[in-house]
């Protein structure tokens, strides 16, 4: 039997309440859950301390809602919990008050943090079922660290009923607030600078099923509250006042031991070339300085001194941008940081805040200098251009800059003249893949035959590290999970991969496979698709689009492959050539017959990464020609 007691006393009222509610809407049949009542109250003493007590009940609806009636409070070293208490109540009506022995303590650190002193009580409260309600309320110390900001997030993958966001300041105390992917709420005021949101029946982020979905943390409606003691800024005041929040954290981190200016100088090599300085530094942090995330308090926030992080040769974000940053200094180059998310568009300049989940950086370019191989630029507000670098990611050069990032939004580090900025969509040229494969097929259907792929920019990153950190036997079973979207039967005779270490060269990728009964007979005719492997295509439904749409990234992709036909067969028929441009991708085919051999060739160009609901209809017709491409079939007959 659990140990969990029935209730012997009666659950809060704010629970039952919550509970017996009876104006519910009519939800999705597959709805999983609802969030019967969300409640958070923070209160600010004259310090500048915070308290915040949170409380909150959750309706399972179907079997798979179990998942949401896990309860977590969380708490740190800093942000002490005070009190934690939790209820729930069964389908048939059983409440249960949880006893503080079925409260378990666990590390919440994520899977790539080595210590993070974030900890959680955690319950799996009885009488979770379909029709069963939990219930908890925290109260913690909220750790100040000079932010003044706090956030409500009043959406999530399944509805809120009721949400309720209060704030109590002391007298005279400022405030601001900033909303996103909701309309603006004023405030009641139910005692002096004591404010009050409520919303209703907010719906639920729904992606399941939803093809080129963006990121449900960057789609949630939230509100940001600022606060303080003095007058506040708002807008783009406010963006630079947070950069100037941090420079004064991280700047003093950037001191470099005399260790740290020898090994910099040794490093770039003593050229005076911008681009080589920079290119060595890079390297040098890419290939020396493992992740490894050790956040204790503000650690959390302010990253440990350069010198610490280039003696024990590790470090997160943070604590490798800031030693780039001291390496580069040292060498005569600038930089400095640039806070963001890894999730596009979670950062967006209408919502002024520090939050986000990670740290670049920004290296100031000479003036007037250009170079080609150096595209992931911005320019400031002062004029100065920037090269955005992410010295965590060890598979993309210098110069370049990963798909989950162009576009998005972050805050360059400058103290006072700190800005929001949107981070660069590589042009497609950027990131490239051009695949040229020759293959001889035979009359029994087999294809034999090699292909070399030389990749760039993103196309690459994948194969850097596939090549460099996996084992030979990882790589094989790679290529030929990847090999069995093209073909049903199949032997990897052979694959091998060039200059995944040189940042500075395309990265080249050697295989070649048979392919039993790839061609289909059909009495005297052979049935192929000269479209041998790579898919570009998408699945995608008719339903109305609501969310944006996200292609994933920006880049050219080529194939040229030729298949030499079997003794005694010519092409009867053969697709015609293919051809569409909807502006922000283009795609087009041709399939030739010379002499013996059939020519396929194609080009995929993607310009840009986020499109509004309303290209959807662009979107359809665009994967509605590459897949009939890609399925098209040539017919060869016997002479």
């Amino acid at each position: 039997m659990s140990a969990t007691a029935l209730a012997s006393t009666p659950l809060p009222d704010w629970v039952v309440q919550a509970a017996t509610e009876t104006s519910l809407p009519k939800y999705p049949a597959e709805t999983k859950a609802v969030i019967l009542f969300d409640e958070t109250v923070i209160t600010v003493g004259p310090d500048g301390k915070a308290t915040e007590r949170e409380r909150q009940v959750i309706k399972i609806l179907r079997p798979q809602g179990r998942e949401y009636a896990e309860i977590v409070a969380w708490y740190s070293k800093d942000s002490k919990l005070s009190s934690f208490h939790s209820w729930s109540i069964g389908p048939d009506g059983h409440q249960y008050t949880i006893k503080d022995e079925e409260v378990h303590d666990q590390a919440l650190s994520a899977s790539w943090e080595l210590y993070d002193d974030v900890r959680g009580k955690v319950v799996h409260p009885p009488g979770a079922d379909p029709g069963g309600v939990v219930a908890y309320e925290a109260v913690r110390q909220i750790a100040n660290y000079g932010e003044d900001e706090k956030t409500w997030h009043f959406q999530d993958t399944i509805p809120f009923h009721r949400t309720v966001f209060e704030v109590d300041l002391p007298p005279g105390w400022k405030n601001y607030t900033a909303w996103l992917h909701h309309e603006a709420q004023a405030a009641a005021e139910t005692a002096p600078n004591h404010l009050r949101w409520e919303l209703k029946d907010v719906p639920a982020i729904d992606l399941t099923d939803v093809p080129m979905a963006p990121s449900e943390r960057a789609l949630s409606g939230r509100m940001v509250i600022h606060y303080a003691a003095t007058e506040l800024p708002t807008g783009d005041a406010r963006w630079a006042q947070i950069g100037d929040w941090y420079d004064g954290l991280a700047s003093p981190r950037t001191e470099a031991p005399v260790e740290i200016n020898v090994k910099a100088k040794e490093v770039a090599g003593g050229t005076a070339d911008f681009k080589g300085k920079i290119q060595n530094v890079a390297g040098f942090m890419q290939r020396e300085i493992r992740y490894a995330a050790i956040e204790i308090g503000i650690g959390g926030l302010q990253p440990h001194p350069a010198a610490d992080v280039f003696k024990y040769r590790y470090g997160d974000c943070k604590d490798k941008a800031t030693l780039l940053i001291a390496m580069l200094n040292a060498v005569g180059v600038r930089a400095t940081w640039v806070m963001v998310d890894t999730h596009r568009g979670y950062v967006d300049p209408a919502l002024p805040s520090r939050n986000g989940n990670h740290m670049i950086a920004a290296i100031e370019m000479p003036v007037a200098y250009s170079d080609p191989g150096l595209p992931a630029v911005v320019t400031a507000r002062t004029g100065k251009r920037y090269l955005i670098f992410d010295p965590t990611d060890t598979d993309t050069a210098i110069g370049y800059l990963r798909p989950q990032l162009q576009g998005s939004y972050g805050v360059l580090v400058l103290g006072k003249e700190s800005q929001v900025i949107q981070l660069p969509v590589l042009a497609p040229d950027a990131s490239t893949l051009e695949r040229a494969a020759t293959f001889d097929l035979d009359m029994d259907g087999t294809l034999k035959g090699k292909v070399m792929e030389t990749r760039s920019g993103e196309t690459a990153i994948h194969y850097r590290y596939l090549y460099n950190t996996e084992s030979e036997k990882q790589q094989r079973e790679y290529m030929e999970r990847r090999l069995q979207q093209d073909f049903a039967s199949f032997t990897l005779d052979s694959t091998s991969a060039q200059n995944t270490r040189d940042m500075a060269k395309n990265v080249v990728v050697n295989f070649s496979l048979t392919a039993n009964r790839y061609a289909k007979p059909a009495g005297d005719l052979l049935l192929f698709r000269p479209r041998v492997l790579g898919s570009h295509s998408e699945r995608l439904d008719d339903k109305p689009r609501e969310y944006p749409i996200d292609l994933g990234e920006t880049g050219t992709w080529r194939d040229t492959i030729d298949v030499v036909l079997p003794a005694g067969y010519v092409v009867d028929d053969m697709p015609e050539p293919l051809n569409v441009d909807v502006g922000f991708a283009s795609y087009k085919s041709e399939v030739k017959a010379s002499g013996s051999t059939l020519h396929y060739s194609r080009e995929y160009i993607v310009k840009d990464v986020d499109l509004g609901p309303e290209k959807y209809g662009d979107v359809k017709k665009l994967m509605g020609v590459i897949t009939a491409d890609e399925n098209n079939s040539a017919v060869l007959r016997k002479k």
